[in-house]
């Protein structure tokens, strides 16, 4: 018998569509959406303005996925741009590196092969993400608002790099009447770096600068007035960038003065991510945000 021509030549039905089913069009899904939004802005408005009105119906939560993880967002930033080229994270680990890894900078030689690595973490609250030093030569650094300094904590402040030394640590004291354990080595005058806490200009080649922090507050910036820690030729700082200032108990704290390139501290432990943030391995600076 000779084919039929409304069949498919492979023999199969074509399947029809069910009957008195329309599918939703991305027009209407998009309509849906803003009519959405503009209710969540009135009653937002309404609410500011404390006005009374009628009960509103209680807006559905967008829908996410419960049985699978997450998916989370990592932009590599553009230079000079806070914006650039997005990659969905949809695995449990994501390597960035030089030469290997899920995202590659070939051209960044401050960049190890194996830089870094962001991983999820499954716990009974969820996932969590968190950042991952691979020990890299040059280290891998997070933008931060503020943070405890710890013992030769490394920090990045425009074109310079800094590394914190604490002050040394309380000397053991036998109880009283109790005799000495350990034999005391003969030494003579301690040198100056290791009786106060001092921040450190850094530089391949060893140390550049030294600052020994005996007053209780510090400005770092390229203003020299006003900066007893100054970069006077760094176009990268503002007058202003960075305070560094001791709490009541001791503790050396630095905080982030607004500026617009950031203040930038070294990772040693794994770092925990939430919500959006920013990092950089060499010169490449990548925005990391849980979508």
């Amino acid at each position: 018998m000779p084919p039929n021509p409304g069949r498919p030549a492979t023999g199969h039905r074509a399947a029809a569509p069910l009957e008195g089913t329309r599918l939703e069009s991305d027009e209407e899904i998009r309509q849906a959406l803003e009519a959405r939004r503009a209710r969540l802005a009135a009653q937002k408005g309404a609410a500011g303005r404390q006005v009374a009105a009628a009960p509103t119906e209680v807006e559905a939560r967008t829908e996410r996925p419960v049985l699978r993880p997450p998916v989370a967002l990592l932009c590599i930033l553009d230079d000079g741009k806070s914006d650039g080229e997005w990659v969905r994270l949809r695995a449990d680990t994501t390597v960035i590196g030089r030469t290997e890894g899920d995202v590659r900078i070939p051209h960044d030689g401050l960049i190890s092969g194996r830089h870094a690595q962001l991983v999820r973490q499954r716990g009974p609250d969820g996932c969590r993400w968190a950042l991952v030093d691979l020990q890299s030569t040059n280290g891998t650094f997070v933008r931060i608002g503020s943070s405890v300094l710890l013992p030769d904590n490394e920090l990045i402040i425009g074109s310079g790099r800094y590394r914190f030394e604490a002050g040394p640590p309380p000397a053991a004291v036998d109880p009283p009447g109790a005799p000495p354990q350990t034999t005391q080595a003969w030494a003579g005058a301690a040198p100056i770096r290791s009786l106060v806490p001092a921040l450190v200009e850094v530089s391949p080649a060893g140390p550049v600068n030294r600052f020994a922090l005996t007053l209780p507050e510090y400005c770092i910036g390229r203003d020299p007035r006003a900066c007893p820690i100054a970069r006077p030729d760094d176009v990268l700082v503002n007058a202003r960038h960075a305070r560094l200032y001791r709490d009541p108990k001791g503790q050396w704290h630095v905080e982030n003065n607004k500026s617009p390139n950031g203040l930038w501290l070294r990772i040693g432990e794994p770092m925990p991510l939430s919500g959006a943030c920013q990092f950089r391995a060499g010169e490449q600076r990548f925005l990391f945000r849980v979508s």
